[in-house]
């Protein structure tokens, strides 16, 4: 808002000094007759004066009597010689021939006013606009009581602009429930109520969205263990190798649609318990090698190798260490996925905060996808077959954490040749979940019960 005070500001006094200098600079040689006229007026009685004082004197009595007025009046009288006549503009010439008087401007602050006597000689007077710091402190004046008027006239537009704006930017970060209020007499009270209308109408789609979604993947796991309960059962009767293979084939279905579910409820979760978790101290390098989700025999078998680099200092750091898990959890396992042989994990100070960093030997991800990978449900090309697996929602999940955390995630190339996720977090004091409406614990204990879905 400043910026745009500062803006309209700029601009109208801008036009004022152009308006100022546009009089001051070319009005007078627009309207010569005009301002000549106006000086003659200005001088009729000094002229009058002058014309008596100086009536029936020649030569040198003449130049006398102009120097004797010049030694009271500091220079302000000229006798001009005949040559210096024909020098003057045409419109002065003309003008003494008709009344005896004329008037021109030297430059913007200095003006010459003519008289010629009965003689034919002609006397210059000139005179300069003494009024120059007084001018400059009218301007300045004048800018202040600008400045001072557009911010009377702004302050009530600027409150309600800001209310308008905190509104917004709380809907942008996911608060579905704020809403501009403003006085009945604002000027953008109509910008609000479209924006409160735009406002509804979004949270009711999205808030539809997530209870559809929430509501599906919970009716969906009672018939999902029904099925595993079924096959499990009817894989256990079976004595044809061919059936039994065929069974198998139907229990991966079932599970991969089972973790599928999973992972929808715990995005779904995630969305619903806004951005700040509750935070306890903890030992960062004992959580993160807690919860890789990765095990020794996967790593075996994969010929994969896990390099830690946990820097001193991050002992004890306050996070929420179920939904970290998680994300960290989600990170690793995505770096199995498409790792050669090598996956590095560091953790580093990062000025106020901290950095943690997962990173593979693997293929990479090209620069197009790079901002992408986090949306729900987007997956590489590469990765649409079941050799590599993933529903899309993995990486979704873990961008959930940490901005819930207060961070932010990017993906860049590693130096080891494939992905290199860096998540920058904030060092948080321990604190209790802000805006929490379910039974303590409630949500949280339903969030950990997914957490083993991998």
């Amino acid at each position: 808002m400043l910026q745009m005070l500062v803006r309209l500001y700029l601009t109208v006094a801008g036009l004022l000094l152009c308006s100022f200098l546009l009089v001051q600079q070319v009005f007078p040689y627009v309207f010569p007759d005009q301002y000549g006229e106006s000086a003659r007026q200005e001088f009729v009685g000094e002229l009058a004066l002058l014309r008596e004082r100086l009536a029936g004197a020649s030569g040198e009595e003449l130049r006398a009597r102009v120097a004797a007025l010049n030694r009271v009046t500091a220079d302000r009288y000229r006798l001009l010689p005949l040559s210096q006549l024909s020098a003057l503009s045409a419109q002065v010439r003309d003008d003494l021939r008709r009344s005896d008087t004329a008037s021109d401007h030297g430059n913007n602050d200095h003006h010459h006013v003519y008289l010629r006597l009965r003689g034919g000689e002609v006397i210059q007077i000139g005179y300069d606009e003494g009024d120059f710091p007084i001018r400059y402190i009218a301007y300045f004046t004048v800018f202040t009581m600008v400045l001072l008027g557009l911010m009377i006239w702004l302050q009530p537009h600027w409150r309600d602009l800001e209310r308008l704006r905190d509104a917004a930017a709380r809907f942008g970060d996911g608060d579905l429930s704020a809403r501009a209020r403003l006085r009945g007499g604002s000027s953008i009270r109509h910008l609000c109520m479209y924006f409160n209308n735009m406002a509804d109408q979004i949270g009711r789609l999205i808030q539809s969205q997530r209870d559809m979604v929430n509501a599906a993947s919970h009716e969906l796991r009672t018939p999902i263990m029904r099925l595993e309960f079924g096959l499990a059962n009817l894989a256990d009767t079976l004595d044809d190798r061919v059936a039994r293979a065929r069974v198998h084939a139907l229990r991966c279905d079932v599970e991969e649609l089972d973790l599928l579910v999973g992972e929808l409820l715990t995005l779904g979760m995630m969305e619903r318990n806004g951005p700040l978790p509750t935070l306890e101290h903890v030992d960062l390098g004992a959580l993160l090698r807690a919860s890789t989700g990765v095990s020794a025999e996967e790593l075996r078998i994969r010929a994969t190798t896990i390099e830690w680099a946990i820097a001193p200092g991050l002992e004890q750091i306050a996070v929420e260490p179920r939904s970290l898990s998680r994300a960290f959890s989600n990170l690793m396992r995505n770096a199995l996925r498409y790792a050669d042989s090598a996956i590095r994990v560091s953790a580093e100070g990062d000025g106020a905060g901290w950095r943690l960093i997962v990173e593979d030997d693997g293929v990479g991800i090209p620069a197009e996808d790079r901002r992408r990978v986090f949306e729900p449900f987007y997956r590489l090309d590469r990765s649409r077959d079941r050799a590599t697996g993933g529903f899309g929602l993995g990486l979704s999940i873990v961008r959930q954490v940490i901005e819930r955390h207060g961070g932010e995630i990017q993906v860049d190339a590693s130096p080891l040749g494939g992905a290199r996720f860096v998540a920058r977090l904030p060092r948080h004091q321990p604190g209790p979940w802000a805006g929490r409406n379910r039974g303590e614990g409630e949500e949280l204990d339903e969030l950990e019960h997914s957490f083993h879905i991998q």
